[in-house]
């Protein structure tokens, strides 16, 4: 009888924590996204996944929609315009409005452009290229001849394999998973290292990546760095990594930048709401970019 009780006793308890740390999910949920956030997170987390958080990026992903059938699945504005992109079923990037009309992460299209011509690279590298939004706009527009892709979502892949073949650039890209020191080493080892260009969008496994070894083996190469310490609990890693690009690298850094709606005829007949949604690279604060340089330049 004891047994009984206690064994009903521990299951109570276990139960309590169990519905206490529920309620404490759903309440910090609530407080940042409202109803529509539990509502969206109850679906992805026991149903299927939306890839949406709240009504917000719904209409964002409508919106995308919408300048999908406008552009007929085309860059529209910018360095990047006439790259074909596909805004998949089941794909979850809802920041194909941006896309579509050139905006997204304009001034990083501008700095690779410039790196590219001032210091006459022929190699990028897309570390995180996701859908290859700026890889296969770069080899399209022949500002490129040679691409490497690490992605490390399988979906994602799928979808940049894709559009790599719609764009007819399938034959000078090669698509990786994850992108480490040991494979990026394999991969580029035929390739002059001052020849090439990184750019890193990997959610702060940049922090890892970025270790001694890595940055003097490629000490003479050039990188764009999205910066993700947010994502990272671990300051003195963080530390650290600044160390290492600081003794092998000249460092710069670059801010996000804003986008006027205003400036686009197309968006006449949308709201002042809708046209500022399509800008929005859905961020979680204002980011920034690291940029480097050989020590030596040429």
């Amino acid at each position: 009888m004891y047994l009984i009780y206690a064994i009903l006793t521990i299951f109570f308890i276990f139960l309590v924590f169990y519905i206490s740390k529920k309620f404490r999910k759903y309440n910090s949920i609530f407080q940042n996204n409202g109803l529509d956030g539990v509502y969206y997170y109850f679906i992805n987390k026991n149903f299927y996944k939306t890839g949406l958080s709240n009504f917000i990026e719904k209409k964002k992903k409508v919106l995308g929609k919408k300048l999908e059938k406008h552009s007929k699945q085309r860059i529209i504005f910018g360095p990047y315009s006439g790259t074909k992109l596909l805004n998949s079923h089941g794909w979850s990037n809802i920041d194909f409005a941006p896309k579509y009309l050139g905006t997204y992460e304009r001034q990083i299209q501008e700095k690779i452009i410039f790196l590219k011509k001032k210091f006459k690279l022929t190699c990028f590298v897309d570390l995180g290229a996701a859908e290859g939004y700026h890889l296969i706009s770069l080899i399209k527009k022949n500002i490129f001849k040679l691409g490497l892709a690490y992605e490390i979502e399988k979906k994602s892949r799928n979808i940049l394999f894709k559009n790599a073949k719609i764009n007819k650039v399938s034959k000078k890209i090669t698509i990786h998973h994850e992108a480490n020191f040991h494979s990026l080493k394999i991969n580029l080892n035929k390739i002059n290292k001052r020849k090439i260009l990184f750019l890193v969008d990997i959610e702060g496994n940049e922090f890892d990546l970025f270790n001694k070894e890595f940055c003097k083996y490629f000490s003479n190469s050039f990188f764009i760095i999205e910066e993700h310490s947010f994502n990272v609990l671990n300051k003195r890693k963080i530390s650290i990594f600044y160390k290492n690009i600081n003794k092998f690298f000249k460092v710069n850094k670059i801010r996000d930048t804003s986008k006027n709606p205003f400036d686009f005829d197309i968006l006449d007949d949308f709201s002042d709401d809708e046209k500022y949604l399509m800008m929005s690279e859905g961020r979680p604060k204002t980011m920034n970019w690291i940029i480097l340089y050989p020590k030596k330049l040429n």
